[in-house]
């Protein structure tokens, strides 16, 4: 009896069921699970800047108030005063939304590991990288670490911005690029694993 050869619909649904088996992209979507907290990082940083401020213009106002300190003296204070504490509320705000967005990307991380233990999962979808382009440096890099199997050294927005960017391709219909060729090399390569 002859084996059917795949139909060429069918190969490439099948490298898309892979791909949607492969990732939870909900869990790997770091921008998105960062979003709520970019308000609240925000809000520290201008409590900061504003409290700064308000310790230094009492203090400037107590000074001219004392005849300490000029009329002039303290309006270009006032002024002065703008820079430094704006600068302060901006570092105060990158803290905050760093401390804020630390249990995500921990929990990203753990995920990409689990994902990518063994001898990788990301780089068996590389095929692909010929359809998004050489030029795109930070896809090329996450294949080549998940191929290494050095995910560790991998910046979680390098690792999922590829994994959204096949995903697109992989659900974009209208891609001609995505050919039959390039769906038979995703799934050699995971044929390859399975008979390591």
């Amino acid at each position: 009896m002859a084996v059917k050869p795949k139909n060429k619909r069918n190969v490439k649904k099948e490298v898309v069921r892979l791909f949607e088996r492969a990732f939870d992209l909900e869990k790997l979507d770091y921008k998105k699970r960062s979003i709520p907290l970019k308000p609240k990082s925000a809000l520290v940083g201008l409590g900061v800047a504003t409290l700064l401020y308000i310790i230094g213009f009492a203090l400037a106002y107590t000074a001219m108030g004392k005849n300490l300190l000029p009329l002039e003296s303290f309006a270009k204070l006032v002024w002065i005063l703008m820079l430094p504490t704006t600068i302060l509320g901006v570092f105060a705000w990158q803290i905050a939304k760093n401390r804020m967005e630390y249990p995500i990307r921990q929990d990203v991380r753990e995920y990409m590991n689990d994902i990518e233990e063994g001898k990788g999962l990301l780089w068996k979808f590389s095929p692909l990288m010929d359809i998004i382009g050489i030029e795109d440096m930070s896809t090329k890099k996450a294949l080549a670490k998940s191929r290494e199997g050095k995910i560790a050294e991998l910046d979680i927005e390098d690792y999922t911005e590829a994994v959204v960017k096949l995903n697109q391709l992989l659900i974009d219909t209208e891609a001609r690029q995505f050919s039959t060729v390039i769906a038979e090399s995703v799934l050699e390569n995971f044929g390859k694993m399975s008979n390591a």
